[in-house]
């Protein structure tokens, strides 16, 4: 069977499985799930869908159902978007069902939250790989390393400049992930990030002038790199376009929704969301930044141990938002990502150890499987999936060892000088900077995790009938 057949297939059996196209009301992906957004979530039988092949698993995290694919989702979602109508992500009224109440207490706003933030980070995980593969390369090649290239070499800096893009015009990108998250214009939404980014707010953010907006003083700041004001602008712009849509003569709809809207979020974005979200951003830095000063390695080891529940819940791309408050701060991150690579390589030891483990011959290959997806494709959810969870003590086993190297990692001081959020070998590219004995410290601690990893799992029973 052709691979574009597979793929069909799998796509057509995850759309019947959800309940068809009429009870799919947005749908879109990441690196490796499709995200559903379903009119009525009772439909689905999560066990139906896991025995379909080519399915790893099943989320429903943040309003959204997620079926877990792999690294050919891509792929799939090609197929799955040639089934479903061409509006189907413009839709935002949901269609009648028998569908219960959803009762809407703290852990269902919490749980809202972090799903829109992930929704509006998770797309640009493809960018953020390459501007931070482009800055460790730079950092490699650069005099901080290797000396192969000189500050005023064409190559050096062609990579520093493309590389700085990527963040630096941040608030465009997410304006068009919130717009389409918040169900609105896309181009209005990077309209209103560009604003955030242009020339003259930024001269007059570092000559600490005001300026005024129909007559209200504003407080001009530098957006660039920044998330938080452009989602909270994005949020309530939304609704405000959706009032125009539905009170604008359809004559003047053209020209009148986006001027009325463009109107009416100008002062509440540059007096407003701009300086709140600059706020808010500065208080989770500092919230962050606090964490790590007073519980220091215990703090990094937590997030290790936890981190692949986070994955399991669809919330790890929230981690992002902490990332992108701190890193511009500091210049370095010696907490979530260092945290991040002792789970991912304590699970790595976890994995080699089952594969010795494991007496069947084909699990042992699908064990193998797994482990070069995610060292060289930089995945890790087939083996979240596929190993940890059915067996359960391998997930046990990660969560272990990923605490006792994090704590090792934390109390040697590793620190990530290169914002890439990156899984597998490509992640190593984070850690490609500053002084040398960051890279000592890389080093033994990237030993350190495999090895405890595999003899954590050593000692664990491992049930093959589970699988």
């Amino acid at each position: 069977m052709k691979k574009t057949d597979v793929y069909q297939q799998i796509a057509r059996e995850v759309l019947q499985a959800v309940g068809g196209k009429d009870n799919v009301k947005q749908v879109s992906h990441c690196m490796t799930r499709l995200r559903f957004i379903l009119n009525d979530e009772s439909i689905p039988n999560k066990d139906e869908i896991k025995k379909i092949e080519g399915v790893a698993g099943v989320v429903q995290s943040g309003g959204q159902y997620q079926v877990i694919i792999g690294p050919q989702v891509s792929s799939v979602f090609n197929e799955l978007d040639s089934m479903l109508p061409s509006n189907i992500s413009e839709k935002s009224e949901p269609q009648e069902t028998d569908k219960k109440p959803v009762k809407k207490n703290f852990q269902y706003y919490l749980s809202a939250v972090m799903g829109t933030l992930a929704g509006c980070m998770t797309p640009l995980i493809p960018v953020l790989l390459c501007v931070g593969i482009l800055k460790a390369l730079v950092a490699v090649l650069g005099p901080q390393l290797l000396g192969v290239i000189t500050e005023e070499n064409s190559l050096y800096i062609l990579f520093t400049f493309v590389g700085d893009a990527g963040f630096y015009f941040l608030p465009v990108f997410v304006g068009y992930t919130a717009s389409k998250k918040f169900e609105m214009n896309p181009l209005m939404g990077m309209f209103f990030g560009a604003i955030l980014v242009h020339p003259a707010l930024i001269q007059m953010a570092t000559a600490k002038t005001t300026f005024h907006v129909y007559g209200i003083p504003a407080v001009a700041q530098n957006y660039s790199s920044t998330i938080i004001p452009i989602i909270l602008t994005i949020w309530i712009a939304s609704y405000v376009e959706k009032f125009f849509q539905k009170h604008t003569p359809d004559t003047l709809k053209v020209f009148g929704v986006p001027l009325a809207t463009l109107f009416i979020m100008l002062p509440l974005e540059l007096c407003l969301f701009g300086p709140l979200g600059s706020f808010l951003g500065k208080y989770i830095c500092n919230g962050i930044i606090t964490l790590y000063d007073v519980a220091g390695p215990v703090a990094v080891a937590i997030v290790a141990a936890t981190f692949g529940l986070l994955v399991m819940t669809g919330m790890h791309t929230v981690l992002m938002v902490f990332l992108f408050t701190t890193f511009p701060t500091l210049g370095y991150d010696g907490f979530i990502m260092p945290a991040i690579l002792c789970f991912s390589w304590a699970g790595a030891g976890v994995t080699l150890s089952c594969f010795v483990k494991f007496k069947d011959v084909k699990k042992k290959q699908l064990t193998m499987s797994y482990f070069i997806t995610w060292l060289l494709g930089g995945v890790g959810e087939p083996l979240l999936y596929g190993l940890n969870i059915p067996y359960k003590t391998p997930l046990y086993a990660s969560v272990i060892a990923g605490f006792i190297s994090g704590f090792l990692g934390g109390i040697l001081g590793l620190k990530a000088y290169v914002l890439n959020p990156a899984n597998g070998i490509y992640g190593l590219t984070a850690f490609l900077a500053g002084p040398n004995r960051n890279y000592i410290i890389l080093g033994i601690v990237l030993v350190a995790s495999v090895v405890i990893g595999f003899i954590t799992m050593w000692f664990m029973k491992l049930d093959e009938n589970l699988g």
